[in-house]
């Protein structure tokens, strides 16, 4: 599965939380949202606005991908034969890391926890969330 393929098959399945997703379209998707970020973060810094109104622009701005970015990733975690509410184990370490103020060091370390977790070989029979993936 290519991007563009792997994109329109995230928005074609905006609000389902059921199925299986290949690491391809996963891993595209959360490719595509870094580049969709990090471009608002661009055009919403060289706009000139203070900080308030940038911090609600591009709130305002990344909640419509949210959904599509929740239902994949709780797609391939149908993929390993668990619940897509398994996501939710990761957040405290990117909740912390505000708290604490630890320079982003505990976001890191959980995000890469959390893609390598996502980035292993799947399970290849069918399982209670369906066949398996194509690649």
């Amino acid at each position: 599965m290519n991007f563009t393929q792997s994109i329109s098959k995230c928005f074609q399945k905006y609000f389902d939380f059921k199925g299986r997703a290949s690491k391809s379209e996963c891993w595209f998707f959360i490719l595509f949202c870094v580049l969709y970020g990090f471009v608002i973060g661009l055009v919403v810094g060289f706009s000139g606005v203070d900080k308030e109104t940038a911090d609600i622009v591009i709130l305002f701005l990344i909640l419509p991908i949210l959904p599509p970015y929740f239902a994949v990733i709780a797609r391939r975690l149908h993929d390993f034969n668990h619940s897509g509410w398994m996501q939710l184990i990761f957040f405290p370490g990117y909740i912390a890391d505000e708290f604490l103020g630890t320079g982003y060091i505990l976001w890191l370390i959980t995000f890469v926890l959390f893609a390598f977790y996502i980035s292993q070989k799947p399970s290849s029979r069918k399982n209670r969330f369906g066949l398996p993936t194509k690649k």
